[in-house]
């Protein structure tokens, strides 16, 4: 399949929103009553940040719903983990100067149960690990059969929390990744047409909508009023939304290059955030109250983005040069 720049693009505003909704972790947001217009602004940006894990997942799909033998799905995690391994060597001495003190048994414990920011790792390797089930059976399917299955999946895990009552049973809400892969290989089927506009602008209204539901809810803290997790039905369409808005967008050859080369250091970007946000954000206490947010997010969270992304890329080249002497990762199955 030809590279698409939407998608390299999606990758690095998955990254974005990733960083961006660690800040929320950081600067006493949970803390804060839901009170006033400040709060409310902040509550937009922190549900539309949070449907980046969602976004992705649908990445997944998208990209891997094509593979059915064992060998090209299981391939793949080669690099995750040298990646992985990696990103651990750097984090650690880092979090141990400034103060983390762990027993050896404790930082091998941290590394083998997928610490820090790592459970994203420890969930996709078991969506890796399943997908040629999961492909094998979507392959069977027609256009029309493949929408309503996607649809299905969606009712199942997700809509139950569509209200502050639980809707409907919420007994299979763990499927979540299941869904948003399958939402994915969906959009790659499908190819819906979708402007950049609507789609964004989807998001966009579904995050003030949530932010409006938080402040209605309660006066305390964040998590005491309306909420949902990543497999919420509101944050699954807010990243569909996003994933809808921007994988079909085009850009010229020269800023394609560009997004190409930066995506390749998402995964690792990810990984390494935590180094920049357990010594940048104490760094400007002062700004921690609602009204000043904005300016941590200018002076802490975006130059957070860019430092984590090319360093992403630095570790990714690594991990990348290390997988391609493994045999098993340079064999590849016949067609």
């Amino acid at each position: 399949m030809k590279r698409q720049s939407g998608i390299d693009l999606i990758r690095i505003t998955g990254l974005f929103f990733v960083v961006g909704v660690h800040q929320f972790l950081y600067n006493r947001f949970y803390y804060e009553p839901q009170v006033g217009i400040w709060m409310w602004s902040a509550d937009v940006w922190r549900w539309l940040f949070f449907c980046c894990n969602g976004i992705f997942m649908m990445l997944s799909g998208y990209l891997r719903c094509g593979k059915t033998e064992l060998h090209d799905c299981y391939r793949g995690l080669i690099p995750v983990l040298v990646g992985y391994t990696l990103c651990c060597a750097i984090i650690f001495p880092v979090q141990a100067m400034l103060g983390e003190k762990l027993s050896l048994i404790e930082w091998i414990t941290r590394f083998v149960t997928f610490g820090n920011y790592a459970w994203y790792v420890e969930m996709y390797i078991g969506l890796i690990l399943f997908s040629p089930v999961i492909n094998l059976g979507l392959k069977q399917m027609d256009d029309k059969t493949l929408g309503r299955f996607a649809t299905i999946m969606v009712f199942v895990s997700s809509v139950y929390n569509a209200t502050i009552l639980d809707i409907v049973p919420n007994y299979w809400s763990g499927l979540y990744p299941v869904t948003y892969y399958i939402l994915g290989a969906a959009i790659r089927r499908l190819q819906p047409k979708v402007k950049p506009w609507q789609g964004l602008g989807m998001a966009l209204l579904i995050s003030m909508g949530l932010a409006a539901a938080s402040i209605i809810s309660t006066d305390e803290g964040f998590s005491k009023g309306f909420t949902q997790g990543y497999g919420g039905i509101w944050t699954m369409l807010t990243a569909a939304g996003i994933f809808l808005g921007l994988y079909r967008v085009q850009v010229g050859q020269g800023m394609g290059k560009a997004l190409a080369w930066l995506s390749g250091g998402v995964f690792e970007g990810y990984l390494l955030s935590k180094i920049f946000d357990i010594w940048t954000y104490p760094l400007v206490k002062q700004w921690h109250t609602p009204d000043k947010l904005w300016l941590v997010f200018l002076v802490v969270t975006v130059p957070t983005f860019i430092c984590t992304l090319l360093l992403g890329k630095l570790v990714s080249s690594a991990a990348n040069a290390i997988s391609n002497r493994i045999p098993w990762y340079q064999k590849k199955t016949k067609v």
